[in-house]
């Protein structure tokens, strides 16, 4: 649902509630615990003519996860539906036009972008970026809300990532439902971010080591061996890479795992 589409705040957030999974059931109750405001009140802002402050505002668009340029278009919408009077309407709805504008050039431009080096500086700068993508390609993962709560990352973060991810192609959204584009990543050994790439994945499973998960499997095994043992263990390893990558790519996308795969000298 793109926020520059509406020029009424109650019109969007009522419209974000009903895209929500079960038509938002319940989604109301929630946003007003997350701002700690009784939801008598948030029902008579959303279903009848109180507003909500500056303040209240704010902590929804952190609640759905509005990326900065949403936030602000956001709160210009509250406040030209508060303007005491036509003038100061008319100053911000102004500023309403010259924003839906800018967010139309943005959309014009992005649909020429490459994923140029600059792009993979910020692809390959937190697991994160990975992640929301992966998870896009889930059945049952296709909003910010079902993302933030896969993944254990705020909604305003989800939403930052994936308007890049948008941007350059990596998802896709269509009917209000995410999707992992068509775009392709691939860092190669002789990568400026390869190093990147793969310390935010180990980063991660440290992490993963503490939720005690009896599915995953952690092994370390330091070990004094010969020459062509170290070979044959390395080629081993090089052909389940290649099996897994073939096994991969034919199957469903139902769940997320990460595969490391630390073998070196020291």
């Amino acid at each position: 649902m793109d926020i520059f589409n509406f020029n009424h705040y109650k019109t969007y957030v009522n419209s974000w509630i009903q895209s929500q999974p079960k038509k938002g059931y319940g989604q109301l109750r929630k946003m007003a615990l997350s701002l700690n405001i009784n939801s008598v009140v948030m029902s008579q802002v959303f279903r009848g003519d109180r507003h909500i402050t500056l303040e209240q505002a704010l902590g929804i668009s952190q609640f759905i996860g509005m990326a900065e340029n949403e936030r602000d278009f956001f709160l210009l919408l509250v406040q030209k539906d508060k303007a005491g009077n036509f003038e100061l309407e008319s100053v911000y709805q102004s500023q309403i036009d010259k924003a839906k504008k800018q967010s139309k050039n943005l959309k014009d431009r992005i649909k020429h972008q490459k994923f140029d080096k600059e792009a993979q500086a910020t692809f390959y700068s937190s697991w994160q970026y990975s992640a929301i993508r992966l998870a896009s390609s889930l059945e049952n993962i296709n909003s910010v809300q079902q993302l933030s709560e896969q993944l254990g990352i705020e909604r305003e973060k989800v939403a930052q990532i994936l308007d890049f991810l948008i941007s350059q192609k990596l998802v896709v959204k269509k009917k209000n439902v995410f999707d992992m584009g068509p775009q392709v990543t691939h860092v190669g050994k002789d990568s400026a971010f390869v190093a990147n790439h793969h310390r935010n994945w180990r980063l991660k499973a440290i992490q993963s080591m503490g939720s005690k998960n009896s599915n995953d499997l952690f092994y370390t095994g330091p070990m004094s061996l010969s020459k062509s043992a170290v070979k044959e263990i390395q080629s081993r390893l090089l052909k389940l890479i290649d099996e897994n990558t073939k096994l991969v790519k034919k199957s469903e996308s139902q769940t997320l795992h990460c595969l490391n795969i630390d073998w070196f000298k020291f």
